[in-house]
């Protein structure tokens, strides 16, 4: 039961973190070409979008690997 308890308490922490990730992309990136040269900031296609998601899933895995005993 703690073991469970323990896992949804990780678990839950890396939604919030992913969560928050995203939120701070969906904010920030629609600044960035205003600071930026526009040849150094390409708009989020397909491909961007992909990588993102494929970086937060390595990440859970990785803190998912971390914390199992």
């Amino acid at each position: 039961m703690v073991r469970w308890i323990q896992e949804w308490i990780i678990l839950s922490m890396l939604v919030i973190l992913a969560v928050g990730t995203v939120f701070i992309l969906w904010v920030i990136w629609p600044l960035l070409p205003g600071r930026l040269p526009t040849t150094t900031v390409p708009a989020l296609d397909l491909e961007g979008a992909i990588s993102i998601l494929m970086l937060l899933v390595i990440i859970a895995g990785f803190g998912k690997l971390l914390c199992s005993k």
